[in-house]
């Protein structure tokens, strides 16, 4: 059975263990407030997550892993309207050495999509409820906007919306021709 917990939870390094441990957490209160005030919503009506937290046999390396699931409103981009969002995703994040996450950088493993989520962490407190916060306003929609927006623009600005690019002639079309010719 996992322990419920608000989104300040925090693990001592030393209680994480290599068994696999769960808990469930719940915005609660003034929390939810809070939250919406950080991230600019209009409203978040509920958050929560089940995780879980272990280390990996024989080396430092911390594992959370878990499902995300949030009722939010946000701003649309166009409009300023309510946008009603529902979030519910899964997420995995591997904490590692500030070192192995440099050499993880410098080897560009974020950019292999098969590689998990990596974070560096370098501390006695493993910050679980902000790591599932931050990871919360990584799956917003960053662009909120309501089915029937349009952007008007006035006419003679030079600006294009809403409307699909005209296919411009290839540059290098000529260069090509002069090739099959030699």
């Amino acid at each position: 059975m996992s322990k419920v917990f608000d989104f300040a939870f925090m693990l001592g390094v030393d209680e994480v263990q290599p068994d696999e441990r769960a808990y469930q957490l719940n915005a609660v209160g003034s929390q939810l407030s809070d939250l919406a005030d950080r991230f600019k919503l209009i409203a978040l009506n509920s958050f929560s997550a089940a995780i879980t937290v272990q280390k990996e046999a024989k080396t430092d390396i911390i594992w959370i892993r878990g499902d995300i699931k949030a009722d939010l409103v946000q701003q649309c981009v166009v409009t300023l309207g309510d946008v009603p969002e529902q979030v519910a995703d899964s997420f995995e994040l591997m904490l590692v050495s500030p070192e192995l996450a440099e050499q993880m950088d410098e080897d560009e493993v974020y950019l292999d999509p098969k590689a998990p989520d990596y974070d560096a962490f370098d501390g006695s407190l493993v910050p679980v409820g902000d790591i599932v916060v931050q990871t919360l306003s990584v799956l917003m929609d960053p662009y909120p906007k309501q089915a029937d927006a349009e952007l008007k623009v006035p006419n003679g600005q030079g600006i294009v919306v809403n409307e699909e690019l005209e296919e411009k002639p290839n540059p290098f079309a000529v260069l090509s021709k002069l090739r099959d010719k030699s």
